[in-house]
């Protein structure tokens, strides 16, 4: 059997400074699924995590 999790979000700053980031795992299970759906879980949050923090800001305030 195939599971698939998806995770995201949607952070919102000042200045309309929106971040978003977002992860997709695929994984072929043959063992206990709900062990593996909560690993997989796991890797998708650290991974949007992870890109939350990389990314910089776009700009600090809008030039209107």
């Amino acid at each position: 059997m195939k599971i698939k999790v998806n995770y995201a979000e949607l952070k919102s700053g000042p200045g309309y400074n929106h971040k978003r980031a977002e992860a997709e795992i695929e994984m072929d299970v043959n063992g206990d699924l709900s062990m593996t759906f909560d690993s997989l879980w796991q890797r998708a949050k650290a991974e949007v995590k992870r890109q939350l923090e990389d990314r910089p800001p776009v700009m600090e305030d809008v030039p209107f």
